[in-house]
């Protein structure tokens, strides 16, 4: 599955920001410039199920390696 970052802007000015496509908790670096850029605060934040996806270093060597 490719990354994707899906950003919402509401009528009220809030934003919301949806990553799929990232395993593990690099969703949070994948959008720490653009909530920096935003004026980083945030209000709420919710975990979808991939951010508990461990990502097996190994492999993903591997994958680097061989594709």
């Amino acid at each position: 599955m490719d990354e994707t970052v899906e950003v919402t802007i509401k009528k009220d000015g809030s934003v919301e920001i949806h990553v799929t496509g990232v395993d593990g908790m690099a969703c949070l670096a994948t959008t720490e410039e653009l909530v920096s850029l935003l004026g980083g605060e945030v209000e709420s934040q919710e975990l979808t199920a991939e951010a508990y996806n461990t990502v097996d270093e190994s492999q993903e060597q591997q994958d680097r390696l061989w594709h």
